[in-house]
């Protein structure tokens, strides 16, 4: 049975990461978005850190291409040590 995607390809997709604030944390994460998305802009990134600024919410709105590319994006991204959670 063919799995059927509900979404339109290409299209602008959302991944949330959530980190523990670290040094270089935020220069990692967007070397791997754009190894994913050489064409991110970065207008449509942004961060949101923790009340007690231990941790970081980093949104990309990226251009997807296919759901493989989502998919190593994500596997990319759950690699780095401090990254809590992918969305």
């Amino acid at each position: 049975m063919e799995q059927q995607s509900l979404l339109v390809f290409p299209c602008d997709y959302p991944i949330k990461v959530m980190a523990r604030v670290g040094p270089g944390l935020r220069e990692q994460l967007d070397t791997i978005v754009r190894r994913h998305a050489p064409d991110l802009d970065e207008s449509r990134i942004s961060e949101r850190p923790s009340a007690q600024q231990h941790f970081v919410g980093v949104t990309y709105i990226i251009r997807a291409h296919n759901a493989e590319q989502i998919g190593a994006l994500f596997g990319d991204l759950k690699t780095v040590e401090s990254v809590l959670l992918v969305l």
